[in-house]
């Protein structure tokens, strides 16, 4: 008779845990590949929602036509970790060198003096509201092209879609962090380049291919609110549920970016697979306001379709520059009486590129530097 101890039978237990769970995870990967997989309907990742609220059980698992944008999460064995992994095509989200979002250390930006302001040609946003399951979308009406310019750009973009992040908790939501910090959301506004490409999805996988400009939104007790956020928000109780689309005319995109010229700006990735390295980042110098009751309502108005944390972690920079145009004048001051003390003709541009790469001043993100709880 063979006699197994207790510690053998826990060994043996374990791997065959390890062997299953192997398994169950290629036959995942090879229904995908097939075009269908299995789906939990308990736990809310519903393709193809009809009219009415569907009846959830637990054990109740349904066969669904579905494509690889379907499927990958934020969460779970389809979120970042796995992207590039669940997907060939995906390969530069775990490979890529150049991913974004990134943390954007203050005291290591590079001040470039040739960064020109950033223009931006249209007043108004006319498209759809559209609630993709996993974010919110404004999928711009393109018979009324919005154009970008300046900056860091050399080509014209045309603006495409704009997509909302934000957390579970007010202290997490934005994608990229300032010194580590998160803001409680983010909103990205994407552009395709028009002059070479005849549109987004050309336009994504090639150089110089888009441009995204993002704005943190903050959550606040005393500043005024933004009203085109507002807008946004009040929308969305209309597009509870995964594929929704609400008609949106007239947003006033001016009001819902920034009002500064300063920013910073790298070479980065989407921050979706495939995380093409097509994007160039724009990160605007102000954040836009929202109150803790407006946030309760985004999160509460999508809830029925499992939106949590919907934001991708932080990447690694690999030796990218960050560059800016906000001028540290405290740093130019000290110079010039260091300038001024030993009779050198002191030139500003020339003693700013030249001799200090590093801008110590903190951006307008740091002034108020508490964690939001």
């Amino acid at each position: 008779m063979l006699i197994i101890n207790l510690s053998s039978y826990r060994i043996i237990i374990n791997t065959m845990r390890s062997i299953i769970i192997d398994h169950l995870f290629i036959l995942l990967i090879i229904a995908f590949h097939c075009d269908y997989y299995y789906y939990d309907v308990y736990n809310g990742i519903n393709i193809n929602r009809p009219q009415q609220q569907q009846q959830r059980s637990l054990l109740s698992t349904i066969m669904v036509m579905a494509d690889w944008d379907s499927w990958w999460t934020y969460e779970g064995i389809s979120g970042p970790d796995f992207w590039g992994r669940l997907n060939p095509k995906w390969s530069h989200c775990s490979k890529g060198r150049r991913q974004s979002p990134i943390d954007i250390d203050t005291e290591l930006l590079i001040y470039d003096q040739y960064l020109r302001e950033l223009y931006i040609k249209g007043d108004y946003i006319d498209g759809n509201l559209i609630n993709t399951g996993r974010s919110i979308e404004i999928e711009v009406d393109q018979k009324k092209p919005i154009i970008i310019t300046g900056g860091p750009l050399s080509y014209q973009y045309t603006l495409s879609n704009v997509t909302l992040h934000f957390g579970r908790e007010n202290n997490r939501g934005s994608e990229h962090s300032i010194n580590q910090l998160q803001f409680s959301g983010e909103l990205q506004f994407y552009g395709y380049n028009g002059q070479l490409y005849s549109n987004w999805s050309e336009a994504k996988r090639s150089p110089n291919g888009l441009v995204a400009i993002a704005t943190m939104i903050k959550m606040t007790k005393n500043m005024s609110t933004n009203a085109q956020l507002k807008i946004m928000i009040n929308s969305f109780k209309n597009i509870s549920n995964r594929g929704d689309i609400q008609q949106l005319n007239r947003l006033n995109l001016k009001e819902l970016l920034s009002d500064t010229k300063q920013f910073v700006t790298y070479e980065g990735s989407l921050t979706q697979p495939a995380c093409f390295e097509s994007v160039q980042w724009i990160i605007l110098n102000k954040p836009l306001y929202i109150s803790g009751h407006q946030l309760h309502q985004l999160r509460t108005s999508l809830k029925s379709d499992g939106h949590q944390d919907n934001f991708r972690p932080i990447q690694q920079l690999n030796n990218r520059m960050v560059t800016t145009n906000i001028i540290n004048h405290r740093l130019i001051s000290d110079l010039r009486f260091k300038y001024d003390l030993e009779e050198i003709d002191f030139n500003t541009d020339n003693a700013y590129s030249k001799q200090l790469c590093y801008v110590n001043q903190p951006v307008a993100y740091k002034a108020s530097n508490k964690r939001i709880t």
